[in-house]
């Protein structure tokens, strides 16, 4: 684990290798057998390689910066490389429109937008967020930055 503002897991070379094959930079994370997460593989300047882990896991796996962790890291193979809530899938579901603007979108964007819902815990603030993306898809905002400031 990483030292001051920014915890993180450092790769082996080896490791690397095998999970950026065809240029993949997607991971799926599994932290002390309880919690799974969906990462991006970071490279420093000096050619560290790193997966970045929020702080929020770190207070539900009981961690401090320092200590050992045990990871699970494979490449990711699901569609859009993050966890979508079932909330964020059944709004779209239900709204064709909007759903065919999202699936224009770069996978980027459209991971952005998904972890706009995946911020929230409650189901209600899920299901809100996710009427709100999609009316603002429908309105040509499709930057997650920009969707959620006020009008």
């Amino acid at each position: 684990m990483g030292a001051g503002y920014m915890h993180y897991i450092p790769l082996a070379t080896n490791q690397i290798k095998k999970l950026t094959a065809g240029g993949n930079k997607r991971v799926v994370c599994v932290l002390n057998k309880q919690i799974t997460l969906h990462a991006a593989i970071m490279r420093t300047k000096e050619d560290m390689h790193y997966i970045m882990i929020a702080e929020k896991y770190l207070k539900q796996l009981g961690l401090r910066t320092g200590m050992m962790v045990d990871a699970v890291i494979k490449k990711d193979i699901s569609k859009l490389q993050f966890h979508i809530p079932e909330e964020f899938s059944e709004v779209f579901d239900t709204d064709p429109e909007a759903a065919a603007i999202f699936k224009t979108l770069k996978d980027g964007n459209k991971r952005g937008l998904i972890a706009l819902v995946n911020m929230v815990k409650s189901t209600d603030k899920k299901i809100e967020r996710a009427l709100k993306i999609a009316e603002k898809l429908k309105q040509g905002i499709s930057s997650p930055q920009k969707v959620m400031e006020r009008n």
